[in-house]
């Protein structure tokens, strides 16, 4: 497969590529796109590859590739990716749905002891011994024509994926861990991943919304509705338009005239002028909002601490079943899963409902952690072993 990728510019190449891959019974794709600015990825290249053949296709030429969203759609179908969550959101945008069979090796890896984000480069040389180079992750996508070095990298990006993929899976089966990987996998193609967010919840998203009180939260529900509808129209990043603290600075004081919106700091005299009329109109919606539409604030009920150094016990025993599995600890429990656990061993909150104590993660160590959270196993160092081990803990006296 050393050939140049084909370079498809046609609505009649993609669908002859799309035969090519029901054909061939799976994929690897990759996109490049730049979003310095724009509101939505602009969308420059998409690679697809089978086992006998690599396509780019020219996604700023072809800018309808709805002949493509049904084989992404179909599940019997495997795409393989690398580090896809991008990829993943782009197309599900533009299909309205998920893509699914959805398999990305930097997932698979984590499972097989190459950490939690290693980068294809790296993965590629540990597995199949192959270099590729990334010199060309900065290129202008959008610009046409491509150069033949924009090629040859998107091809590098995508070629050597299917046989990655062959190679993590085998040793998935040899260590028994399909099931496991599986059940990660399919939770990629969660709709709710990809639900559009509704401008009513949109301030749930500015950082620091969490500090004001329910009159400013209305008056920062209506601004942060309006920066994405403005945002949208404009094919511009919200926050070119007006960042967070600005937002929050407009909720907690609200001003009343274009003067003193010009004092807002952070607000440049440019926005102020182009937006000024806007944004004191979403200041005075929120204003007016009755009292029983404002948004709920956030909950302050402090709650009991952990008891002191059990989150650290927590995170020993996860480190010591990762590097028994060869796993990356990371993927068995996040770092909010081990002090929402520890949390709960104290106010009696609900911690079955956690990620580490379902699926194939409480059959691995989230029995363990209940259990030492509730003060029914004890940890030790096992000299003989040289590795920590659990086991009932002593009775109290």
């Amino acid at each position: 497969m050393s050939a140049p990728p084909r370079l498809l510019a046609t609505t009649d190449d993609l669908a002859r590529l799309v035969t090519e891959v029901r054909a061939a019974g799976r994929l690897a794709l990759d996109t490049e796109f730049v979003w310095e600015r724009t509101y939505r990825p602009a969308l420059g290249v998409v690679q697809i590859a089978t086992d006998r053949s690599v396509a780019v296709i020219d996604a700023v030429t072809v800018r309808d590739l709805e002949p493509l969203f049904p084989v992404l759609a179909d599940p019997s179908v495997p795409v393989v990716l690398h580090g896809g969550g991008q990829d993943l959101d782009i197309f599900a945008a533009l299909m309205g749905a998920p893509v699914r069979g959805v398999i990305d090796t930097q997932l698979v890896g984590a499972f097989l002891g190459y950490g939690l984000q290693v980068g294809l480069t790296v993965l590629l040389e540990r597995v199949l011994r192959v270099r590729i180079k990334k010199d060309q992750t900065y290129t202008d996508w959008t610009r046409r024509p491509l150069r033949p070095e924009q090629l040859s990298y998107a091809r590098e990006d995508v070629v050597h994926l299917l046989p990655l993929h062959d190679r993590l899976h085998a040793d998935l089966v040899r260590r028994g861990r399909t099931a496991w990987v599986e059940e990660e996998l399919r939770a990629l193609e969660d709709g709710e991943r990809f639900a559009e967010v509704p401008d009513e919840e949109r301030y749930r998203l500015v950082k620091g919304w969490q500090r004001l009180d329910g009159h400013a939260l209305a008056v920062l529900r209506e601004l942060a509705a309006w920066r994405e509808r403005t945002a949208e129209r404009a094919d511009i990043r919200p926050n070119f338009i007006a960042n967070d603290i600005v937002l929050t600075s407009l909720a907690a004081r609200p001003p009343a005239s274009l003067e003193e919106l010009r004092q807002v700091r952070g607000l440049n005299a440019g926005s102020a002028q182009r937006h000024g009329r806007a944004i004191l109109a979403a200041v005075r919606a929120g204003l007016d909002t009755p009292r029983d539409r404002w948004p709920e604030p956030p909950s302050r009920v402090r709650r009991k601490g952990p008891p002191p150094g059990l989150a650290a016990l927590l995170r020993a025993a996860v480190q010591v079943v990762a590097e028994r599995e060869d796993i990356a600890p990371e993927i068995i429990a996040s770092g909010r899963d081990i002090e929402a656990l520890a949390a709960s061993a104290v106010d009696g909150g609900a911690s079955d409902e956690l990620e580490v104590a379902r699926g194939w993660r409480r059959t691995l160590v989230g029995d363990t952690l209940l259990a030492i959270a509730r003060g029914e196993v004890a940890m030790r160092y096992d000299a003989a072993r040289r590795e920590v081990v659990s086991g009932p803990a002593a009775p109290s006296r």
